[in-house]
């Protein structure tokens, strides 16, 4: 007790340094912890179910790049390895009816063994599905979409009036998981015949996963409509799902994390946590350079190194539990902050807290105990009487330490600037099209069942679908609000799949190239320039006959398939033609290339121009959606008469539409949040920088107050004066930035490997980021350097 109040007076004695220390800590701990926190709660995704490491799904990969869950027909869950399985169907989307509010859906189809291998906590009824109406609903569906009222024993319809009851509510579970099902249903509903179901499989104890994979990676073909393709199943993991990069990712049913935003997010903590060490043993460092002498005479009364080692400890501790407490504080308060700007949402885990906190409270001080004690040991008690905090050696340990501060600084802001000038570059691309102001929306949704309808409930919908195409049709003909109109369903950025093509027969390789389908109109609308042969041609072109073996490619694919002319060399497909299934059986003849045009992008600008394959789409044909370019000044207006034509198509008044720029903004968000994260710790690594800057300011300028009023007897002008004082942060702000700008053109230039389209790196890039830290650097020791340069030197004598 005695030493904890000895350490707490002797803190409390130099208290502008312990609260520059505090902050400075706590500032840096409230990054890394938060990062700390969410990487962790996305490395145990899945892992609240039990025996999730022996559970494992079904992968399937096809030839030409298709990853997918699966499982049906794989035989994969017949493996004496397989101890139990379960088959879902993941359906999303699906419209359900709540007295007059229509709500879509994300819905798993199970059968009776997957709340088994998936135990869901049940908050009320039961989760045992018998009848195929039995439906079991989420709590966080039950909350958002059904207000939490009492709802077992509830019922809605779906889309075609089918009545389903709420037997159960069961709990979120305890951690996040990969997939956000909202209800689960019988898989014995006619509505999900049509689907594949997925298979999770729980496995015996200690299965060699390597060999079964090798045992059942033998390639089979994928089935009839696909002439040369092939594929194969393996099992993946329930706990590596979530970071699974082949899987295909545009699925609402899924969620799955970013390796690579992890890795960004990794590196920025332990910078934020070095940044934050070094200022911590810093600043500690000035406070103890203030209490040579104290040390000194207890050095000369017997002190132990051991007695000296514990006191700095304690002390330590002392202030990383401030720190801690001020941490937890700055947490709860920017919460929301990381939520809805970073998107950095964090469950708590109190157990994890707890050892992080743990951590922080014992081994942290034990980090930062070293060198003071190393350094205020190794002196004689006599140097340490006679003022040590004077010495060159002690002078250039802080300087060396600001240094190194200031390298990572202005490390994490060059870093930053080009994290922020790669994204404008993306952003403002030529993608080779028009990439604004068009909209896509729905003009048609069918309320018919495949399954059950009557052959004259489908001759009505014929009729319902005809009628709303003319009026659709004839009202889009008649605005004059647009400058382009098709019939699509998709955004090009949507649209494709990749599939592959061989030049001429199948032995020549298949290479992968993008497919999509458009119409004459719609590669209007979008600007593509044509290069070579002709574009589409409706008078000539068809989609469903021995006549729509043709396609247009790009110049990549031109390039990559080695095409020399495309007047008499063809492209083979290895899957089937979309028009094969109106030919007879087993018919892929080699598609004709009627033209080339000019490479355009669709994908992210980090990856390269692909290979595209473009197909007839005949629009005659009753597509559901419009998709149309107009001028921006009129797209209040155009979204307005949409709706009222849908409206009016229809007699609905749940209109949806996307417009351009959203895709666009969708496709670059995980660019803009890694913008935001690099921007924000640059902005707060200059902080805590400052901090310690501040603090060996005020000690080093206290330190050579006699010299500057000597110096002032002698003649010396302030003027004299600030160049004197400056002299050293300025030659260590430059040391500093020439070790920091080649650490980070090597990092950004290790970061740009994986990039197909990069901004030009460039030195202003460097030389903003120096000018950035220098100039807040300067202003945070100019009012100092003001006050030392302009002080009384009668004065200063005399008190010294």
């Amino acid at each position: 007790m005695r030493l904890l109040i000895l350490s707490i007076n002797a803190l409390l004695k130099f208290r502008a340094y312990t609260a520059l220390n505090v902050v400075g800590l706590a500032v840096s701990l409230a990054c890394v912890l938060t990062i700390a926190r969410y990487i962790h709660q996305e490395n145990t995704v899945n892992r609240c179910f039990p025996d999730y490491e022996r559970i494992c799904l079904v992968k399937r990969t096809v030839s030409n790049g298709e990853c997918s869950l699966s499982g049906y027909r794989s035989g994969l869950e017949e493996d004496p390895a397989v101890e139990e399985f379960t088959a879902y169907t993941p359906v999303s989307d699906l419209t359900l009816v709540f007295g007059k509010r229509q709500v879509q859906s994300r819905v798993f189809s199970i059968d009776s063994t997957f709340f088994k291998l998936f135990p869901y906590k049940v908050l009320t009824g039961s989760n045992r599905i018998r009848r195929p109406g039995d439906v079991v609903i989420t709590r966080a569906f039950w909350e958002e979409v059904l207000q939490g009222r009492p709802v077992v024993g509830s019922s809605f319809t779906n889309g075609q009036g089918r009545k389903f009851t709420i037997i159960g509510v069961v709990d979120d579970p305890a951690t996040k998981t990969s997939w956000q099902p909202q209800l689960f249903m019988s898989d014995e509903i006619d509505d999900f015949l049509f689907y594949s179901p997925c298979y999770a499989l729980r496995m015996v104890p200690g299965y060699d996963l390597k060999t079964l994979n090798q045992k059942h990676g033998k390639e089979v073909p994928r089935d009839k409509w696909a002439t040369y393709q092939t594929m194969h199943y393996e099992y993946l993991p329930l706990s590596e799902l979530y970071f699974d990069t082949d899987l295909e990712r545009d699925t609402p049913m899924y969620r799955f994390g970013n390796p690579g935003y992890i890795s960004v997010l990794t590196a920025v903590a332990f910078l934020m946590g070095l940044i934050g060490l070094l200022n911590f043993v810093n600043i500690y460092t000035v406070i103890m350079s203030r209490r040579s002498r104290e040390f000194g005479i207890k050095k000369v009364f017997g002190a132990g190194k051991a007695a000296i080692f514990v006191q700095i400890y304690v002390e330590n501790m002392l202030l990383a539990g401030f720190a801690l407490l001020l941490c937890w504080t700055i947490l709860e308060v920017t919460r929301y902050l990381f939520y809805n700007e970073l998107y950095i949402p964090v469950v708590s885990d109190v157990r994890f807290d707890l050892l992080v906190s743990a951590i922080v409270l014992w081994v942290l001080p034990l980090l930062t105990t070293v060198y003071p004690y190393l350094k205020f040991t190794r002196s004689l008690p006599v140097n340490s009487i006679r003022a040590i905090t004077t010495s060159r050696v002690s002078v250039r340990s802080r300087m060396v330490f600001l240094g190194v501060q200031y390298v990572l600084t202005i490390f994490i802001i060059s870093v930053s600037l080009f994290f922020v000038k790669q994204l404008d570059f993306m952003l403002h691309a030529d993608l080779g099209f028009r990439a604004h102001d068009i909209i896509n929306a729905t003009m048609y949704q069918s309320s018919l069942s495949l399954y059950k309808d009557s052959k004259e409930n489908m001759l009505d919908e014929g009729k319902r679908q005809r009628a709303n195409r003319e009026l659709v049709n004839r009202r889009m003909a008649e605005t004059t609000l647009f400058e382009h109109w098709c019939r699509s369903t998709d955004f090009l950025l949507d649209g494709g799949r990749l599939k592959n093509f061989a030049l001429e027969r199948a032995e020549n390789g298949f290479h992968q190239a993008l497919v999509v389908n458009m119409s004459r109109r719609e590669m209007d609308m979008y600007g593509l320039q044509l290069v070579e042969g002709r574009l589409w041609n409706d008078s000539v072109d068809e989609a469903w006959t021995r006549n729509s073996f043709k396609c247009i490619i790009n110049e990549t694919a031109k390039r990559v398939l080695g095409i020399k002319d495309i007047t008499r060399e063809k492209l083979q497909p290895e899957s089937k033609h979309f028009a094969s299934s109106w030919m007879p059986d087993r018919y892929n003849p080699p598609c004709e290339i009627v033209g080339v045009i000019k490479d355009f992008n669709v994908r992210h600008l980090a990856k390269a121009t692909m290979p595209m394959v473009i197909y007839y789409e005949d629009e005659t044909w009753g597509l559901s959606a419009v998709t149309a370019a107009y001028r921006h000044e009129d797209r209040a207006r155009v979204i307005d008469f949409l709706s009222g034509l849908y409206k009016e198509a229809t007699g609905r008044t749940d209109f949806k539409y996307t417009l351009i720029e959203d895709v666009l903004a969708k496709m670059y968000e995980d660019d803009r949040r890694v913008v935001r994260i690099y921007t924000l710790f640059a902005s707060v690594a200059i902080l805590i920088s400052l901090l310690g800057l501040l603090a060996i300011a005020l000690f080093d300028i206290s330190q050579r107050r006699r010299e500057i009023g000597l110096r002032k007897v002698n003649g010396a002008l302030a003027r004299d004066i600030y160049p004197l004082l400056l002299r050293k942060y300025l030659a260590v702000l430059g040391v500093s930035a020439l070790v920091s700008v080649p650490l980070s053109w090597l990092a950004i230039t290790l970061y740009l490997q994986g990039f197909a389209h990069k901004a030009p790196l460039t030195p202003g890039l460097f030389v903003v980021a120096f000018l950035i830290t220098a100039l807040l650097s300067l202003l945070t020791v100019m009012w100092q350097v003001h006050r030392a340069a302009h002080v009384n030197p009668a004065e200063v004598i005399k008190r010294e």
